[in-house]
């Protein structure tokens, strides 16, 4: 196997942003991402590193390089108001012609790629990494911010616990509860410690400004 491209969650294409996860986990990956993406214009926002919440992990783990092609989180994800209606079909058929036109490429290259082993996010905050994923808050993370000290949100989910607590878009959380939250992985990390119905405070910066909002976390999929 030369490499496994991954498109996990790719229908919600918006102001041409794509995130794509794997780009360290060979040396030639990108250069031959700018090269394809002459054409197809994307704005693009690679990540690194290999391990993720998605199918491409068990590949990486065996020396093989990939690529999950990502068109961000949204309000509705994981939620039953996550319907067709809400898919970018044009967005959706340009990733995936930008995702063929990288396994045609691979499969004519003389020579594999060169694997890189990219270490794995280390769980950060305290919190411990519990099995499953703990408790619903709502936020919509900007995946590809990268800014750290932090996880900034684009926006919450309608409903949410999030919303209810008096969260926003352009609000970065930096602890939940008793947990420091420097990213993504302590975010995650800190959701897992806690169950449906506990209270906490959520620490945020909003425009410059450090806030304290009470927050009853919720059930995944309620």
């Amino acid at each position: 196997t030369e490499a496994m491209l991954n498109l996990d969650m790719v229908g919600r294409l918006k102001n041409d942003k794509l995130i794509v996860y794997g780009t360290g986990t060979a040396t030639e990956i990108p250069a031959l991402l700018d090269s394809l993406n002459w054409y197809a214009k994307f704005d693009l926002r690679p990540q690194p590193e290999g391990y993720g919440p998605s199918d491409q992990t068990s590949f990486y783990a065996a020396k093989i390089p990939v690529l999950h092609y990502f068109s961000d989180l949204h309000g509705e994800y994981h939620r039953s108001t996550d319907d067709w209606d809400k898919i970018n079909a044009t967005g959706l058929v340009r990733i995936a012609d930008f995702a063929a036109a990288m396994a045609t490429t691979l499969g004519n290259r003389p020579t594999r790629l060169t694997f890189v082993d990219v270490p794995p996010p280390a769980p950060k905050g305290g919190a411990a990494a519990t099995p499953g994923y703990g408790a619903y808050l709502g936020t919509v993370p900007d995946m590809a911010s990268g800014e750290g000290g932090g996880v900034l949100i684009t926006g919450v989910s309608k409903g949410s616990p999030a919303e209810l607590g008096g969260m926003r878009g352009g609000d970065k959380i930096t602890k939940i509860g008793d947990y420091d939250v420097p990213d993504l992985v302590g975010m995650t990390d800190a959701l897992r410690a806690y169950k449906p119905g506990d209270k906490v405070v959520i620490i945020v910066i909003r425009d410059g400004k450090e806030l304290g909002l009470d927050v009853t976390l919720g059930k995944r999929g309620g």
